[in-house]
C-alpha cells in the first residue's frame, strides 16, 4: 500500500502470487480432468512449480529485508532510510525481485544438473564378499519429467558399475498409465538387482498398480519383505513409508539369519526411531530431500528429526540420501542432489 506502482500493477501481482502460491492444487486438478498432457502440460507445471519457489524465496528475502532494514534505521536514526520513504521502497522492491529471480534461477541449476556421488565403506565381519551398492531416491518422475533428467540419473548410477541398486521411494509421482516411455529409460539401470520399496508418492498414485509396473520392468518390490542378497551377507529388507502402511518387521525380517548384515529399506527416516537396538545394522532412507530450499531446512529437519547424511540412531546406524531429484519447485538450494555408492567390505575377526 505504501508503493507508489499502479492499482493495476498492485492486482496483477497479487493475482501473480495467489496462482504461483496455489499452483500444486491447480496442477493436480489439471492431471485430475486431464485438461493438458505432454509437452504442453510440462511447460505448464515447470512454469507454475517455478513461480512456486519464486514465490517462496521473495516472501523469504522480504521478510529479512525489512527486518534487517528496520533495524539499521531505528539504530542509525538516519532519516535517508526511513521506511516510509515511498522511493526507497520502489527501488528496494526491485532489487529484492531481481535478487529472488537470480537466486531462482540458481536454484533451477542446482536442481536439474548431475547429482553429487557420495561414498561411504561399510566393513563388517558379517559381510562375506565385497559388494557395491548404489542408493537412490525421490526421483519424483511424473509426466513434467524430462527423459534427459531420468537419463541423466540412471546413466550415473550404471557409471558407478554397482552390483546391486537400492530405490528408495518417491521414485514416480503420478499415475502408471502416464510414464511407460518414462519407465523405458528407468528400466535401463544395470545391475545383478534393482530393489525398489515405496514412499509416500507411490502410495498416492494406486500404489497396486505401481507395484505390478514395477515388476515387470525386473525390480524386487520390497513391501513388507526381505530376501538374502546372494552369497554377500547381506539381507535386504523393505518396508512401506510409514506414514502411509503400517511396517511390519517381522515379515520383512522373516528369512534373515542371525549371522546376516541387515539392511532396512524406509522411505521416512523416522522409523529408525522405531527400530530395537541391533535390529538392523543400517537403514537408508530418502524423503528429506536435505531440505530442498533453504531455509525449509530447518522446518524438514523439525518433522522428520532428520536431513541427510549419517546418524546413530539407539545404536543402529542410520543414512538419508537427499535424494536424486527433486518435488514441487524444480529448485535446490544448500541442498544439493546426489546418490550414495556403499561398498561393503568383510574383515576378519579377532
Amino acid at each position: 500500500s505504501c508503493s507508489s506502482f499502479p492499482i493495476w500493477a498492485k492486482v496483477g501481482i497479487l493475482l501473480l502470487l495467489t496462482i504461483s502460491w496455489f499452483s500444486p492444487v491447480i496442477l493436480k486438478l489439471i492431471r485430475h480432468y486431464n485438461l493438458l498432457e505432454g509437452v504442453t502440460y510440462a511447460i505448464v507445471a515447470k512454469t507454475a512449480y517455478f513461480m512456486l519457489g519464486l514465490v517462496f524465496i521473495l516472501v523469504i528475502l522480504l521478510i529479512l529485508r525489512d527486518i534487517l532494514w528496520f533495524a539499521i534505521y531505528y539504530i542509525s536514526n538516519n532519516q535517508d532510510l526511513n521506511p516510509d520513504n515511498v522511493h526507497l521502497i520502489n527501488r528496494n522492491n526491485i532489487i529484492t525481485i531481481i535478487l529472488s529471480a537470480m537466486i531462482a534461477f540458481y536454484g533451477v541449476y542446482e536442481a536439474n544438473k548431475v547429482p553429487n556421488v557420495i561414498e561411504h565403506t561399510i566393513e563388517n565381519a558379517k559381510i562375506k564378499r565385497d559388494t557395491k551398492v548404489v542408493v537412490a531416491s525421490d526421483l519424483h518422475i511424473d509426466m513434467a519429467t524430462p527423459l534427459w533428467q531420468i537419463k541423466q540419473v540412471v546413466d550415473l548410477i550404471n557409471k558407478q558399475k554397482p552390483d546391486y541398486v537400492l530405490l528408495v521411494g518417491d521414485i514416480i509421482d503420478d499415475n502408471p498409465d502416464k510414464l511407460d516411455n518414462k519407465l523405458e529409460e528407468l528400466k535401463k539401470i544395470e545391475a545383478k538387482k534393482v530393489y525398489l520399496s515405496f514412499g509416500n508418492h507411490e502410495h498416492y498414485n494406486n500404489y497396486p498398480a505401481w507395484m505390478i509396473k514395477f515388476i515387470k520392468l525386473g525390480f524386487e518390490v520390497l513391501y513388507n519383505t526381505g530376501e538374502a542378497v546372494a552369497d554377500t551377507g547381506l539381507f535386504v529388507s523393505g518396508v512401506p513409508d510409514m506414514y502411509s502402511v503400517k511396517p511390519n518387521f517381522d515379515k520383512a525380517l522373516y528369512y534373515a539369519k542371525d549371522g546376516d548384515y541387515k539392511i532396512l529399506m524406509s522411505h521416512s527416516p523416522a522409523l529408525a526411531k522405531e527400530l530395537e537396538k541391533g535390529q538392523y545394522d543400517l537403514t537408508v532412507s530418502g524423503h528429506t530431500h536435505g531440505g530442498q530450499i533453504y531455509p525449509f531446512h530447518h522446518i524438514v529437519k523439525s518433522a522428520n528429526d532428520f536431513i541427510s547424511g549419517m546418524y546413530d540412531v539407539n545404536g543402529n546406524k542410520l543414512y538419508i540420501t537427499r535424494g536424486a531429484g527433486y518435488w514441487g519447485p524444480p529448485m535446490r538450494l544448500f541442498a544439493p542432489s546426489d546418490i550414495t555408492v556403499f561398498n561393503f567390505k568383510g574383515v576378519e575377526n579377532d
